[in-house]
């Protein structure tokens, strides 16, 4: 049989949005949701599971306050910007280390300081948290544009160092100072964007940082990250036909199994269902039904802590929690649902208003089988 080409390149761990629209690849446009974030907030957290796209976005916003008109041409924030105005912009990506000491850490984003210290002509001195100061006020003084501040994955050196007490606490304190300065020099910053996959909001990271506003579960932005409903047909009705034709089905079989295996997630009391985007593209670029979110992850951390506090597993679907439980991971061993609700293996199911409390369950069936097949085989 002759395979049909598929109609579109997918961008499959392309998290450069230049590179992306430069190279021709797919992209759902989210650049309104973008145009609300920035214009009707300062300093924001968004926390989103793990090849969710939180990078992309990061990127998309560094590209936007740099002043890449062009980049932006044919989408939705080109006809609502005027201004196109260019900001010195400090991008942080912590997830490409494995953080498993203290200096790690400091070496890993030291590097980073001096690549902007060089443009800044500022010497490499003091502690990263004095270094990002200096950095500020003198991008905002040279330039007299106040500064853009962008830490991708802020979250990934302590939990790569949950399970190392000390390392942790060390770890924790040296980026509690780091990020205290976002705080420290509000006057000096246009905007600030912090992503992770948790929220350490009970053990004091953001103590220092009491001005952050946490849109992680703002029906307005529940779909700024993943793939909605809308978007899926907006998207991939051309995708879904050449595959169906590909595999000899019906296009309403495509559909079908595209929900049952990657949609369900929600971010928020209400919205539309989301799709996983890491497992959407591979199919379509793959041209095969496979669980690629599972294969780009390994969280055996998150199986052994079920295990050794032997929590009851049925009481994860149905689980309910608060608004502030689901952000609260201060102590894993009594209670691993905030977690698991934030990496991504629950997700909102409904939402009861009288009570204030947030219905949980797996998404979709690619979660589910994943999440019993490793929890019962201890070598995964």
């Amino acid at each position: 049989m002759i395979m049909t080409k598929m109609p579109a390149k997918y961008p499959v761990g392309i998290q450069t949005f230049s590179s992306l629209i430069e190279e021709g690849y797919l992209y759902i446009d989210k650049t309104d949701l973008i145009y609300d974030l920035v214009n009707g907030n300062k300093c924001v957290f968004l926390s989103r599971p793990r090849r969710f796209g939180k990078s992309l976005l990061t990127s998309t916003l560094e590209s936007y306050f740099s002043g890449n008109k062009k980049l932006f041409l044919n989408l939705k924030i080109y006809r609502l910007e005027k201004n196109w105005d260019v900001f010195p912009v400090f991008h942080f990506d912590l997830s490409a280390e494995n953080f498993d000491h203290p200096q790690r850490l400091i070496n890993y984003i030291s590097n980073d300081l001096k690549s902007f210290e060089s443009r800044m002509k500022l010497p490499s001195e003091g502690s990263i948290s004095q270094r990002l100061k200096n950095l500020i006020i003198q991008a905002y003084n040279t330039t007299g544009k106040k500064v853009v501040i962008l830490i991708d994955e802020y979250d990934k050196p302590m939990l790569d160092s949950l399970d190392k007490a000390e390392i942790y606490n060390d770890i924790r304190e040296e980026l509690r100072g780091f990020y205290s300065v976002i705080k420290a020099c509000d006057r000096y910053i246009r905007f600030a964007f912090l992503t992770g996959i948790t929220k350490f909001s009970r053990v004091s990271v953001f103590s220092g940082l009491n001005n952050l506003k946490d849109i992680s579960l703002h029906p307005a932005f529940n779909a700024i990250c993943g793939i909605s409903e809308t978007e899926m047909h907006e998207y991939f009705r051309e995708s879904v036909e050449c595959f169906a034709s590909n595999e000899r089905i019906s296009a309403k079989q495509v559909w079908e199994k595209l929900k049952y295996c990657y949609d369900g997630y929600h971010f928020a009391r209400r919205g539309e269902d989301i799709y996983n985007p890491i497992s959407v593209l591979n199919t379509f670029d793959e041209c095969e039904f496979r669980d690629y979110w599972f294969e780009t992850g390994n969280p055996k951390f998150l199986f052994s802590l079920i295990r050794d506090n032997h929590f009851e597993i049925a009481n994860f679907e149905g689980a309910t929690r608060t608004a502030d439980q689901l952000s609260d991971i201060s102590n894993l061993s009594s209670d691993i649902v905030p977690l698991l609700y934030q990496a991504g293996y629950l997700t909102i199911k409904d939402y009861d208003a009288d009570t204030s409390l947030y219905i949980l369950g797996f998404p979709n069936r690619e979660v589910s089988r994943q999440f019993w097949q490793r929890l019962t085989n201890k070598n995964k």
